[in-house]
């Protein structure tokens, strides 16, 4: 696995291979991938799917950290690493856990 960092102050912190595990075990939905964290989200159709796609969008707009979503009939697919270093970091762990409270906060009716 590539280095695993995080910016603090402007200086690269490395996160120890614990830490990182320590971080994706408090995720729910995710895990690692090809250094990136990965989800899938199913839904009952495709207006669910868009919606929480576009709650993905939101969030990460005020993040200013863009993950790759696509959207399916049903299902949203995230990729989130940080390009800028090519591997996680701990603004990746940090989105991911923003994006699972708002997924259980939505209201489908």
């Amino acid at each position: 696995m590539k280095q695993i960092f995080y910016k603090l102050k402007n200086k690269v912190v490395f996160m120890k291979r614990s830490e990182m595990d320590e971080r994706l075990e408090q995720l729910e939905i995710w895990e690692e991938r090809n250094d990136k964290l990965v989800t899938r989200v199913e839904f009952d159709d495709y207006r669910e799917a868009v919606f929480f796609a576009n709650t993905v969008f939101a969030l990460s707009e005020a993040e200013f950290h863009h993950p790759e979503v696509k959207v399916e009939y049903g299902a949203v697919e995230i990729d989130l690493w940080s390009h800028d270093s090519d591997g996680l970091t701990e603004i990746d762990f940090e989105l991911a856990k923003k994006i699972e409270e708002k997924l259980g906060e939505i209201k489908w009716d």
